[in-house]
């Protein structure tokens, strides 16, 4: 696969006045007739100010063939905000664009994907009592209902592996992994919270399409 850019706005797809940018499979030579390849992807350009990347992705499954062989966004980045150096895009005339892909493999075998958006049943709160008596290596959390699967946090209090004794270590597990096939895959998007119960200065991490997985 490869990136293709439009840097003036792709203007057969309404792309005029901004950064139009597609994901294009480069070379099909060798493929079967009737070739399909099934992927997720998320498109970024890097703010080289402040280190970090704006994301533009739907989440959506995009279905690649002979047909159509270029999925992207002809409207990515208005050219008024790719080119103020202040948003930090393009900075001493040179700029970065990327890309991530996850391909839904096709084994011959039925398969069956779904996109569960923003469930209603997404948020849990986990309250710890008398935190600083905690003694064991971590701990678990009531198991959880969201998005049709069950979820738990594992609380390390003293930190894991290189963490130990610099940082409290928090993880998302998925607690009914076992009930599926082998080679099955779960792609989710969480927010770890923990909250600050004097000023709601809430500290918190996300993550982007984590896999969680069972083989």
């Amino acid at each position: 696969m490869k990136l293709v850019l439009y840097p003036n706005g792709d203007n057969s797809r309404n792309g005029d006045g901004y950064i139009s940018l597609y994901l294009v499979m480069a070379d099909t030579t060798g493929f079967p007739p009737g070739w399909e390849i099934n992927a997720i992807f998320k498109l970024f350009v890097h703010d080289q100010l402040q280190d970090k990347y704006l994301t533009i992705g739907d989440g959506r499954l995009k279905r690649f063939s002979a047909i159509k062989n270029k999925w992207g966004f002809p409207q990515m980045l208005s050219l008024s905000i790719f080119n103020n150096a202040s948003n930090g895009y393009l900075i001493g005339d040179s700029c970065v664009f990327g890309v991530e892909v996850f391909v839904i493999k096709n084994e011959g075998k039925v398969e069956h994907f779904s996109m569960i958006k923003d469930p209603s049943d997404g948020a849990f709160t986990w309250e710890v009592q008398k935190f600083s008596e905690l003694t064991a290596e971590f701990y678990y959390s009531p198991v959880y209902l969201a998005g049709r699967h069950q979820w738990k946090l594992k609380l390390f209090p003293n930190g894991n592996t290189k963490q130990r004794g610099k940082h409290l270590s928090l993880y998302l597990g998925l607690d009914d992994h076992t009930k599926f096939h082998a080679g099955w895959k779960l792609f989710v998007e969480f927010t770890l919270r923990i909250r600050d119960q004097v000023r709601s200065d809430h500290h918190e991490k996300t993550s982007e399409f984590t896999s969680f997985s069972y083989y």
